[in-house]
């Protein structure tokens, strides 16, 4: 049966970070310049008696936490505490209820500290849930700071329900935190030493051997010497980064967050996000009413002067953008890139000029960028435009590039002869110079237009294409007021109006020749195709009649030319007038002639 060593501090530090990091909700807040007790609570359980690598766990055990506490500092307030360390496992009762507080608290002094140690020897049974139980009773008072770290190579065997206890301590008013250590336990055991920590928003930390028990007890014991309770109400989720770039802790988008220690100057915390192609990351922190600073004796004192810092680094560990804020109560940083490929891009908090706060929230947005509703991204030229429609497209974005280019989104329109089409683009700030160019079916160019200043509104007057097929649509610019990467946002919509036969006709193709009037004669009207010969015969009669009256009409002008005075012929004015006249009347008898044709050819035409 498995026993355990529970070493239980009570504080929090911000330099080092857990094997397994634990998210939690933020703590009630409590005044800044109260104080930090650290208490060990060892235990001495029979199954520490197990030997590790030719010596027993709680040698082990006992050597690790007297070299833990040389690394803290003088004047700090811990207490010492051991459980089954009296009463053997042949009396389980008693052994079960065998918890006694060795050092209470007051200021450290190694040497009493380490005899009480070496004392120790492993007997009896593992109480956890009693021993955490009796530690209530240890806390001067409920407004001091306190960290609880288990140290055990087994699981509760007395009956107890030690999440339970900790979690009552922290209803009784305690502003506790347990920390966990396994030391070489199996799945069952870790579960539950994980509980423990996570009910109080601790850590768990797991020891596979001498070494990295002693590693995991001085960074327990430094995460509790830093760490302290914020002075204001913290936003976000509780979380703890990685130590370095490959052990990076992954964040959620849109999930806000904040640390759960503090940062001494130059120390960091290494966060990620997965990032798509053609999508933002935007990270974000807010400082808030609060910095701090770090007394000599590593006591941790709240100010009005915080210091913040954010990077953002790309996945060839290429820093992308970077920001520090210095004494800016309620300042933010907001950094923003555009991954070209899919990645993994790194958020590092903290800063080299002062030690930094944790309450101050921060997040990551990823933003996937889509044009004209589409989901991806518009083309970037004319052979891989985005097919659109003439309708309103309220979120579009063009990327800042840095380069005379600038950014180009291609979008081709099926348009039609008979109407014409007109375009409004605006950007969605004040950084955005809109630029739109226009090209027909041949990809000849037939519009340039351009803002007249950075956030204007373009409009442009209807366009006509005259024929059935595509355009194509450049929006683009040249120009960005805000930083190069950054992007910017712009909406547009086409409106479609009937064209008007006033409207010039498209470029490159010719316009086509007005149709020449067909002369119509007066009472005529045309038959039907697959008129009935009676039909035909009743248009021939109309013909006939009309060709007559013509003919009438044609003599008596020629016999009134003849019979006028010289005096008249001589006339110019009068001499053109006939001439119009004959013309005139002569076409009409040709055009006569024409549909007298037509009918004869009805005429022969059989009924169907």
């Amino acid at each position: 049966m498995k026993k355990h060593l529970i070493l239980t501090i009570i504080l929090l530090s911000p330099l080092l970070w857990a094997q397994t990091p634990v998210v939690t909700p933020s703590t009630p807040s409590v005044n800044p310049t109260v104080t930090t007790d650290i208490e060990f609570l060892l235990d001495a359980s029979g199954s520490m008696n197990a030997m590790a690598d030719g010596e027993s766990q709680i040698t082990i055990a006992k050597r690790s936490l007297k070299e833990t506490i040389a690394t803290i500092p003088a004047g700090t307030s811990v207490a010492f505490r051991a459980y089954s360390h009296r009463i053997p496992q042949a009396d389980k009762v008693a052994s079960c209820q065998d918890t006694e507080l060795l050092i209470p608290f007051q200021p450290l002094n190694t040497m009493n500290f380490s005899a009480s140690v070496d004392a120790i020897q492993a007997k009896g049974w593992t109480p956890i849930a009693y021993s955490l139980k009796a530690a209530g009773t240890d806390f001067q008072s409920r407004e001091s700071q306190h960290v609880i770290i288990l140290l055990s190579d087994g699981e509760e065997t007395c009956g107890g329900d030690p999440v339970a206890e900790a979690k009552s301590l922290l209803a009784q008013g305690f502003k506790l935190t347990i920390h966990t250590i396994g030391f070489r336990v199996d799945e069952k055991t870790k579960a539950q030493l994980a509980a423990i920590s996570n009910a109080t928003g601790g850590m768990y930390f797991d020891a596979k051997d001498a070494a990295s028990l002693a590693t995991n007890l001085k960074q327990a014991t430094q995460k509790a010497l830093l760490i302290d309770k914020p002075a204001e109400e913290t936003r976000g989720h509780e979380i703890r980064g990685g130590n370095q770039y490959t052990d990076a802790v992954l964040l959620q988008s849109g999930v806000e967050y904040h640390l759960d220690h503090h940062l001494k100057k130059d120390q960091y915390d290494y966060f990620y996000v997965e990032a798509g192609s053609n999508q933002t990351i935007t990270a974000s922190l807010t400082t808030t009413d609060h910095g701090i600073r770090v007394n000599p004796d590593n006591q941790v004192i709240e100010n009005n002067s915080p210091y913040a810092g954010l990077r953002l680094v790309g996945p060839d560990f290429q820093e992308l953008r970077s920001n520090t804020l210095i004494g800016k109560r309620h300042g933010k940083i907001e950094l923003s890139t555009m991954s070209s490929s899919a990645g993994r891009y790194y958020i590092v908090i903290g800063n080299k000029y002062d030690p930094q706060h944790k309450d101050h929230p921060f997040r990551v947005d990823i933003k996937t960028f889509s044009d004209a509703g589409s989901g991806s991204d518009a083309g970037a030229d004319i052979l891989h435009a985005l097919p659109i429609e003439a309708k309103e497209y309220p979120e579009n974005w063009i990327v800042t590039t840095g380069t005379s280019s600038g950014d180009h989104d291609f979008y081709q329109l099926n348009v039609k002869a008979n109407e014409s089409y007109s375009i409004v683009i605006s950007p969605n700030g004040m950084g955005l110079i809109a630029r739109l160019r226009v090209y027909d079916q041949d990809r000849v160019q037939k519009l340039a237009q351009e803002t007249p200043n950075a956030g204007a509104v373009l409009r442009t007057k209807p366009i006509t294409p005259g024929y059935d097929g595509l355009i194509y649509l450049d929006v683009h610019s040249d120009y960005f007021s805000a930083s190069s990467g950054q992007p910017q946002g712009y909406s547009f919509g086409i409106t479609v109006t009937p064209s008007s036969a006033s409207e010039v006709a498209p470029a490159n193709t010719p316009p086509s020749a007005p149709s020449p009037a067909v002369p119509q004669i007066p009472g005529m009207q045309s038959p039907p195709a697959g008129a009935n010969p009676a039909d035909a015969a009743q248009a021939f009669g109309q013909v006939a009649q009309q060709m007559q009256q013509m003919q009438n009409q044609f003599n008596q002008k020629l016999q009134e030319n003849v019979n006028k005075p010289a005096s008249e012929e001589a006339s110019p004015q009068k001499s053109g007038s006939s001439k119009i006249v004959f013309y005139v009347i002569g076409g009409v008898a040709i055009i006569a002639t024409i549909l007298g044709l037509l009918v004869f050819v009805l005429l022969r035409k059989k009924p169907q």
